[in-house]
């Protein structure tokens, strides 16, 4: 029969077949193996996956959201346990102590033909009576919500009437967390599983009481009564019941026995009820892999449980069973960007957290932008950006110019090209920034000793800026572990600055590294709270810079103090918002790139534990209180094909919607700050500081509009094209007319998928704010970028003329040679 299953159910991603009568059942229903007859109400196996709404639980089995059980039991790269979701187990026992057990139909999706417990199924999000049980009804031994799942379970699946069963008569005794893979129907490549916090019910007839089974054949394949003696024969596999459900198994193996024995005590007191613990355990290895590849976790999540619960209480063990979650679900999201290394989806970033694919742009499509490849060449060739802090004599400058190319490619060529002395100030501030960002990004270094890392952050103006021999041990990684290692060097540099640079730089310090103490105690594993702590993050880690730098700029004498202006947004952090020095200009720019960098690395920085979407946007679209729900494959639909009937019909819409909804609405949140940034552009007169500014700010418009409306955000880390930035650049060289085309090209690349309602949210609010954003942007680079685009087609007009007049030339000149001959 196995044989049977899998010859007409591939291995399939996408959806399954008609095993079962995917159809209305006949007038006169049909016969169950013990000849009864099941009146039901048709649902297919199909609709109950797509229909029915499991009650997502996290690893303390509270429950965090909801999801259909199509997604919930799909085991695939990115979610090789699938969702955890809630579940229960029925045993049911008659006067005689025999237990009914249920073979499951042929049809049923998960582990089909298994012999199993009396019903073994889960209550739903959205039923009446409610199903969905607190902590408090879990806590008091009574998830009432559970036991009416049980009867209408009990009902669906056997047809036993509600009206035989007492709710109040199932005794719930403890959890059981486990997981496996259906390998044994579809082979090593499964994809349907189960992963479950199962609670256990018992219940038994009264004498005399009787029991109606009319077996549903959709979901029931045949039933017995068995003994305990029995059951462990049967366990055994020798007779006409070879093939055993895995909770069941653990069930048995790990608890029945005991209650069995003493079921009269186990049923009429509390003697078994075990409210505090959630049993976890990895099935066996046979259940273990599928196309997920998943491997054993669960008990060693118990033994680290364990311990915890010895050394440091019950507050320590719920700290290792929520790590523990976080852990499994970033398993299944790094496991499957190194199942990708050399595909077309992309590698494994180097560098930086180093966790999560870097999805890269296919070389054929690169080679067919000659335009990209021709600035590729002239940045590369003719020394477009200078280097002004080459050969310099002080060995340490030397030092922090080559740390400065080690730690940050992007930013390197625009510091250098500024004037000698505002890049060795620039370069001083970006490396000490730097360093202080890696005290705070380290997430191992200061492992239990927060109080530590806030002190360090605190104090490192004072502590570390001013120490020629200062040097930080253990703490970052490759680069930047060098960078603070050394730190001294940098030191010595900064007290050779201008007295103005030196103030900016210290002042900047001390504020950010005190702002930044502020999120180290901080719970940032689900992002910040709302959107107010969004832009004041963004602020403490970017908007400062971009004060300081303005600041520096302006005590150069290289900019005026009109750089230092108040723009359209009135920030609340920045010093007195209605004074028109307030740096709100700057603050914008700063906070247009931070919020880019955190829409774009979505992915790693859940990965990281440290995540920065807020709360109070991405719970209004996500089904789960987890910000991990949008990587899921089952989530953003990247790369799956949703079933569908006869006609076209989609019959799961999944919430592959709702990820890409959240992520327009943080790409309109961004784009409102454009104008700020391209005012103090404006603002900019001396060249070398326009591309310094520029530069950055195009690469940032440029990645939001690559990252709109695109599923590969919640797989990877995405980024534009090489050819592209390289063509960047060279427009922000030629001056503020190239900078506004790109601006208006790319704003009006949004607007047209906006428009076209090509992308998700078009037609409501998101779709709104995103194309009143782009108009604005639009209409205040229209005239430049007109006049750039007008030069642009001239260049090309005279480029074309001058070839023309070249090649007729040839012509003429090969002409006349074979006249003469």
């Amino acid at each position: 029969p196995l044989a049977e299953l899998r010859s007409c159910w591939p291995n399939s991603i996408v959806c399954w077949p008609d095993r079962c009568s995917a159809r209305q059942m006949p007038p006169n229903g049909k016969s169950s193996p013990e000849g009864q007859v099941w009146s039901g109400d048709g649902k297919t196996q199909d609709e109950l996956m797509l229909k029915d709404e499991c009650i997502l639980v996290n690893y303390l089995d509270e429950v965090i959201g909801h999801n259909n059980k199509y997604n919930c039991h799909k085991f695939a790269p990115g979610q090789p346990r699938g969702l955890l979701h809630r579940a229960f187990s029925v045993l049911l026992f008659d006067q005689e102590n025999r237990l009914l057990l249920q073979q499951r139909a042929k049809c049923k999706i998960t582990f089909p033909l298994v012999w199993t417990n009396t019903c073994c199924s889960h209550p739903l999000y959205g039923m009446k009576p409610c199903e969905v049980d607190g902590p408090v009804a879990v806590a008091a031994g009574d998830p009432r919500g559970v036991k009416a799942a049980a009867v209408r379970k009990l009902g669906h699946e056997l047809g036993i009437p509600a009206e035989e069963l007492e709710a109040a008569r199932f005794k719930f005794l403890t959890r059981v967390h486990y997981w496996a893979i259906d390998v044994c129907t579809y082979g090593s490549e499964a994809v349907w599983g189960e992963h479950e916090i199962d609670h256990i019910l018992l219940y038994r007839l009264k004498p005399g009481e009787k029991l109606t089974l009319k077996p549903n054949p959709e979901e029931v394949e045949a039933t017995r009564w068995l003994g305990r003696e029995e059951l462990i024969e049967a366990m055994k596999g020798a007779g006409d019941m070879p093939l055993w459900s895995p909770w069941f198994r653990i069930i048995t193996e790990r608890l029945l026995d005991a209650w069995w024995k003493d079921l009269e005590a186990a049923l009429s007191t509390d003697k078994y009820v075990d409210v505090a613990s959630i049993h976890r355990f990895d099935t066996a290895p046979e259940f273990h892999g599928g196309l997920g590849k998943a491997k054993p976790f669960l008990d060693g999540v118990a033994k680290a449980e364990a311990a915890a619960l010895k050394e440091g209480g019950e507050e320590a063990r719920r700290k290792v069973a929520l790590d523990a979650e976080h852990e499994d679900r970033v398993i299944g999201f790094v496991g499957r960007g190194q199942a990708e290394v050399g595909s077309s989806a992309g590698d494994v970033k180097q560098g930086g957290y180093g966790k999560v694919p870097t999805h890269k742009n296919p070389k054929l499509d690169q080679l067919l932008r000659p335009l990209e490849i021709i600035s590729a060449l002239r940045l590369k060739c003719t020394g477009l950006l200078e280097n002004n802090l080459k050969g310099q004599c002080d060995v340490d400058v030397e030092f922090c110019d080559d740390m400065l190319g080690k730690v940050s490619r992007s930013f390197a060529a625009v510091i250098r090209q500024l004037p000698t002395q505002l890049g060795i100030d620039i370069c001083i501030f970006y490396l000490v920034l730097r360093a202080l960002d890696t005290v705070e990004d380290d997430m191992e270094a200061y492992k239990g000793r927060e109080s530590e890392k806030q002190k360090e952050l605190i104090s490192f103006g004072d502590k570390r800026l001013t120490d020629p021999n200062c040097s930080i041990r253990g703490v970052g990684a490759a680069d930047e572990r060098t960078l603070i290692e050394n730190f001294g060097r940098v030191a010595k540099v900064f007290a050779k600055l201008p007295e103005g640079s030196r103030e900016v730089i210290k002042d900047i310090t001390d504020k950010m590294g005190a702002g930044m103490a502020e999120y180290v105690s901080a719970d940032l594993a689900q992002g910040t709270v709302d959107q107010a702590a969004y832009n004041r993050y963004c602020h403490m880690v970017a908007g400062l810079v971009g004060e300081g730098l303005t600041r520096i700029f302006v005590s150069s004498g290289l900019e005026s103090a009109d750089l230092a202006g108040q723009g359209e947004l009135v920030w609340p952090f920045c010093a007195d918002p209605k004074e028109p020095s307030n740096l709100g200009l700057a603050n914008s720019m700063g906070l247009f790139l931070q919020k880019t960098n955190i829409i774009r690395d979505y992915l790693e920085d859940y990965v990281d534990g440290r995540a920065f979407w807020p709360q109070s946007v991405w719970k209004t679209y996500a089904c789960s209180s987890d910000l991990g729900e949008f990587a899921l494959p089952t989530a953003h639909g990247a790369g799956l094909v949703l079933p569908v009937k006869a006609g076209g019909e989609i019959l799961a819409k999944g919430v592959g919607v709702q990820a890409l909804m959240c992520l327009n609405h943080l790409v309109a949140d961004a784009l409102e700050l454009v104008p700020d940034s391209l005012e103090y552009l404006e603002r900019v007169r001396t060249p070398p500081i326009y591309r310094f500014c520029a530069i950055p700010q195009v690469m940032a418009i440029a990645t939001l509009a690559v990252c709109f409306d695109n599923p590969q955000v919640f797989t990877g880390v995405v980024k534009i094209r090489k050819g592209l930035t390289a063509r960047l650049i060279v427009a922000c060289c030629d001056g503020p007319d190239a900078v506004h085309f790109w601006f208006r090209q790319f704003a009006e690349e949004i607007l047209s998928s906006v428009r076209s309602g090509k992308c998700v949210g078009a037609a409501g609010p998101i779709g709104e704010r995103l194309a009143k954003s782009c108009e604005r942007i639009i209409e205040r680079t229209d005239k430049r970028s007109q006049t750039w685009a007008s030069k642009q087609t001239q260049k090309r007009l005279a480029l074309g003329a001058m070839t023309a007049v070249a090649v007729s030339t040839m012509f003429m000149r090969a002409s006349g040679q074979s006249s003469s001959r």
